[in-house]
């Protein structure tokens, strides 16, 4: 199998220019494209993984999930092949910060950036959730441009109706264990694209609050300017059973639209429509009682 060294050739087309990153399987270099002239991410699997067929089938998984979806919001792939023994695939090259890495600078985000950016990767869900289930959703994996646009990354736990359906073992979790659902810890290879809105909630609470959530927390005791509505948001998106969460990733959206515009005034809270119906109800009463004494 054939090392990467810095400057090298991979081939023939992709010049190594440094190493981005590596995770648990896998290195992301940055190259450049010698027959687009473009700088793109080429992701390989680490060399003691190489001789896995276990490995091999799961980074041919990822690959294969990439190419099929196309959505703004979702890593592109452009190339995936093969070279002298070694398995890659080439992606765009995003110059961007991961949510984990906003959280450590800033602490925690304001809402309507929180709202944003959620909002951006529950589209690019409902997009890949035709298809497959990511099911490692964290702010590690997603990713924020200079451009304020946003891109969901690594699929390599995703969960497709296919031939590698499979391929997860039954009882295995996977995924980072803060944001796993409770049914995918229960079982990863049964889940839905439900299992996707549990971290989502997750998410929400932890981007406003700058730490995740305690068991039975409210948001709003950490961020008392937000409506009772958010509390709600988080326990429905959050639930243990996955039939009381938002059935689809466009209606977490939906909701969560909603709930910034109570925080902004632009709808009334359910406490502000109790208090106009009960406004109502006293005015009828004192209307009734006037043409009594009349």
């Amino acid at each position: 199998m054939s090392t990467i060294e810095i400057g090298g050739t991979i081939a023939d087309r992709y010049v190594v220019k440094c190493k981005l990153g590596q995770g648990g399987m896998g290195a992301v270099y940055l190259v450049a494209d010698a027959a687009t002239g473009q700088e793109k991410a080429l992701k390989t699997l680490l060399p003691k993984y190489a001789q896995s067929p276990h490995a091999a089938v799961r980074f041919v998984r990822e690959a294969n999930t990439l190419m099929r979806l196309n959505h703004p919001n979702i890593m592109k792939i452009y190339d995936a092949r093969q070279w002298e023994g070694m398995l890659f695939y080439v992606m765009e090259y995003v110059d961007g910060k991961s949510l984990r890495q906003w959280l450590k600078e800033r602490k925690k985000l304001p809402l309507n950036s929180v709202v944003r950016v959620l909002c951006l990767v529950a589209d690019a869900l409902n997009h890949a959730h035709r298809l497959t289930i990511h099911r490692d959703l964290a702010p590690e994996n997603i990713m924020v441009l200079a451009d304020g646009s946003v891109r969901l990354l690594d699929f390599g736990l995703a969960k497709l109706d296919d031939r590698y359906k499979d391929l997860t073992c039954v009882g295995t979790n996977l995924g980072r264990i803060e944001y796993i659902a409770p049914e995918q810890q229960m079982n990863a290879a049964k889940v839905d694209k439900r299992a996707d809105i549990y971290p989502m909630g997750i998410m929400f609470f932890e981007l406003l609050a700058g730490r995740r959530p305690k068991f039975d927390e409210k948001i709003t005791d950490l961020c008392p300017e937000l409506p009772p509505e958010a509390d709600e948001f988080i326990r429905k998106a959050t639930a243990s059973d996955p039939n009381k969460r938002f059935p689809t990733a466009h209606a977490f959206r939906d909701e969560l639209l909603r709930v910034y515009k109570i925080a902004q005034g632009e709808l009334p809270s359910k406490a502000a429509q109790q208090q106009g119906f009960m406004s109502r109800m006293l005015g009828r009463l004192k209307g009734l009682f006037a043409k009594k004494a009349s």
